[in-house]
């Protein structure tokens, strides 16, 4: 009996102490959005862009729109592979897929500085000489 009631005491106190432990698979709070997540976009928002048999589509707020679709205020300029172009009243506006990323080129590995360098992937490998077993 005194053994029930000494586990229901430690189980009652694990528990409520597991209730003040943080999440582990919670993100870090400067990677969870925060208060941007909250925040709605004052404009279009540009959530996808496709391509069939060479024709380019976007999705703007829900929206499917080609060249020359209007979105809005807007008209659809073009649409390349990341980014919608807008024209309206306020000028030209680019709505790009993914906002945060900027591209930059890719380094160039010169080999021609030591020929026997192989390309695999964007590393440089050596050849290397095997001896032979004797």
């Amino acid at each position: 009996m005194a053994f029930r009631l000494i586990f229901l005491l430690m189980s009652v106190s694990l528990a409520l102490h597991a209730e003040s432990l943080p999440d582990p698979t919670r993100p870090p709070a400067n990677l969870d959005g925060g208060a941007t997540a909250t925040a709605q976009p004052s404009g279009p928002v540009l959530q996808v862009i496709r391509t069939i048999n060479g024709r380019r589509s976007a999705m703007i707020n829900g929206q499917e729109v080609k060249s020359g679709s209007q979105v809005g205020d807007a008209v659809v300029m073009r649409i390349d592979e990341d980014r919608v172009l807008l024209r309206g009243p306020g000028g030209i506006q680019t709505l790009k897929l993914f906002p945060e990323v900027e591209k930059r080129p890719v380094a160039v590995i010169n080999t021609e500085a030591n020929p026997r360098t192989k390309i695999r992937g964007n590393r440089p490998h050596k050849k290397v000489k095997r001896k032979e077993a004797e």
